[in-house]
């Protein structure tokens, strides 16, 4: 590697990424790709929930030229491969780095050479991060919606599954000839029944 080349490390649980469905999942690698612009390569770390056994990401990450870096759940997994590797390329020659992820971990990268954050637009970035990085570049997230902050903390999952027709505003037409027949059986019994009533009432009169 040489000094000026430029290495994405892509932190997806700091992202909020990981629980994406797999087209706002692209979306988002896209722009992170895009903005990061010409690299040497990328890798991205992520952890799977415990008695997961199969790795939906891996093949998406290998369509995308970002290799993964799958580690075993727990805090800071992701965050430990990333710097591991990132001090790898330093041996190899490399001094730039572009971090995807808001968490202070990463100030250690600022001993290693030149460090650029790459996190969505109201995204909180620890504050030793992010003054200790040179550069700070806030990215739209393309769905609009938030999934999660530095912090981990989940919100709302954008999701592509199709919207629900809404409820209809009446009774379908099956609905409305049970309700008929149910009513006309109803009238015809109270029907039956006054005028059985009235036999009983009349009749005795007349005999008398």
């Amino acid at each position: 590697m040489n000094a000026d080349d430029r290495v994405l490390l892509l932190d997806l649980e700091n992202l909020g990424t990981v629980r994406l469905r797999p087209r706002p999942l692209r979306a988002r690698l896209e722009t992170l790709l895009a903005a990061a612009g010409e690299i040497h390569h990328a890798v991205a770390a992520y952890a799977l929930p415990t008695g997961e056994d199969t790795d939906p990401l891996a093949s998406l990450l290998a369509e995308l030229r970002i290799a993964p870096l799958r580690v075993p759940p727990g805090a800071d997994g992701a965050e430990v491969a990333l710097l591991a590797h990132a001090r790898h390329v330093h041996t190899e020659g490399g001094r730039i780095f572009l971090v995807g992820s808001a968490d202070g971990r990463f100030v250690e990268l600022a001993g290693l050479g030149r460090v650029e954050l790459l996190v969505w637009e109201g995204q909180p970035v620890a504050t030793r991060l992010a003054e200790r990085a040179h550069h700070v570049h806030r990215l739209a997230r393309p769905t609009g919606t938030p999934t999660e902050d530095a912090g981990g903390q989940h919100e709302h999952e954008p999701s592509d599954a199709p919207i629900m027709p809404a409820p209809s505003a009446g009774p379908v037409r099956g609905e409305v000839s049970v309700a008929v027949r149910l009513l006309t059986g109803v009238a015809t019994g109270i029907g039956v029944a006054v005028g059985h009533r009235l036999l009983d009432t009349v009749l005795p009169r007349r005999n008398r």
